[in-house]
């Protein structure tokens, strides 16, 4: 079945020279807008349709119990795109951008996107839209059901990158539905935690087949 989801896509464009200039001390506000670009992409509406039992049979493989810690897991990494999505398509550092990172990924991994952001605001880029998510899946679910990794077919397409006001061309594999692969934990009994989102941004493209 095919959703609607917010997406944060990391840029693919050449990073401009930094130069010496430090980063500005970004303004502690609530980013509650998106950038604006319009995606050189129209999309249809989504199609709204039960799975297929065949969609469905790689449940058959999981108890009752570990299905629903993939949907609890599932529900917490559609929440951080939810929360985020602003966040990327204006580009700015603040203490709110901060505290979400902190709130969904353990350390030190929320460090690194809060360095990813800076740089785009550095580099004034702005990454905005909606991603497809054609289907998503349980690849693995650990027999507590503290650790599961959740695999989706996504249309990139919908994404919007811009520089300084000026519209990306998407890349080649952007134009396919491709692969990503989510890994969550739940560790000590707390919320689920991302430890790792692997894309075609992160690495060599997978396409799938919606």
């Amino acid at each position: 079945m095919r959703v609607r989801r917010p997406i944060c896509l990391p840029v693919l464009l050449v990073m401009l020279s930094l130069g010496s200039a430090a980063c500005s001390e970004a303004e502690d506000e609530d980013p509650g807008a998106a950038s604006g670009s319009a995606s050189p992409f129209p999309s249809a509406s989504p199609t709204a349709l039960e799975p297929t039992p065949a969609e469905l049979a790689w449940q058959d493989n999981f108890t009752s119990a570990q299905l629903d810690a993939y949907n609890d897991a599932l529900a917490q990494f559609e929440s951080y795109e939810t929360r985020t999505e602003p966040i990327w398509a204006q580009g700015k550092v603040t203490s709110r951008a901060e505290a979400l990172f902190k709130q969904y990924f353990p350390s030190p991994i929320w460090q690194g996107y809060l360095r990813r952001l800076r740089t785009y605001q550095q580099v004034d880029v702005q990454i905005d839209g909606l991603a497809d998510i054609y289907w998503s899946k349980a690849k693995s679910i650990s027999a507590g059901g503290r650790s599961v990794v959740v695999e989706q077919c996504v249309d990139y397409t919908t994404i919007s990158t811009t520089q300084r006001g000026s519209q990306a061309e998407p890349v080649d594999w952007q134009l396919l539905p491709n692969l990503r692969t989510i890994n969550l934990e739940q560790p000590g009994g707390n919320d689920w935690l991302i430890y790792g989102i692997e894309d075609a941004t992160s690495g060599k493209a997978r396409p799938c087949t919606p």
